[in-house]
């Protein structure tokens, strides 16, 4: 921490702390002014972030696995206060990549209130952070149960973005 410039740094990576509440309101008062339009510039924004986040994960703690790098991922979201992660299946034949996680915080902050997904931050950073951590390319993701619409789990489906309909 250097209290004379207000810079908090996390892994080297310049970070802000905030609340579970302020970042709700925020969530909310973007999705209320912009509607679907929230969905793009959210899922950019995560995009960039989980391939970045990949990134400093594999050089901060060494990685040179995927069952590495997801570990070490797993205990960050958790610590962080982003979510926790259960699972990260690759299908048979290596195309589609399925993760699951609960306590999400995008979903959270509308837990059971949603009649639609709303986790478009996650749904963006799980195609980069993945794309990094399976060596692909041009994925896109779909969000198949969300916690927000009162399913169990948040589900995210990864898939080579040729398949996208």
């Amino acid at each position: 921490m250097d209290d004379d410039n207000a810079n908090i740094t996390i892994s080297g990576v310049p970070v802000i702390v905030m609340s579970k509440s302020t970042f709700g309101s925020l969530h909310k008062g973007i999705l209320d002014a912009l509607g679907k339009g929230a969905r793009p510039m959210f899922y950019t924004s995560g995009y960039d972030a989980g391939k970045n986040s990949a990134l400093v994960v594999i050089r901060q703690w060494e990685c040179e696995t995927t069952d590495e790098i997801i570990s070490a991922t797993t205990q960050q979201f958790a610590r962080y206060g982003w979510l926790i992660l259960r699972d990260i299946e690759l299908s048979v034949n290596q195309r589609e990549i399925t993760c699951t996680v609960i306590k999400n915080v995008e979903a959270m902050i509308h837990t059971g209130k949603s009649d639609t997904p709303v986790c478009y931050f996650l749904e963006g950073f799980m195609c980069g952070y993945l794309e990094v951590v399976f060596n692909k390319e041009d994925m896109v993701c779909e969000k198949v149960s969300c916690q927000a619409m009162g399913d169990d789990v948040c589900r995210f489906v990864i898939k080579p973005k040729l398949w996208e309909k």
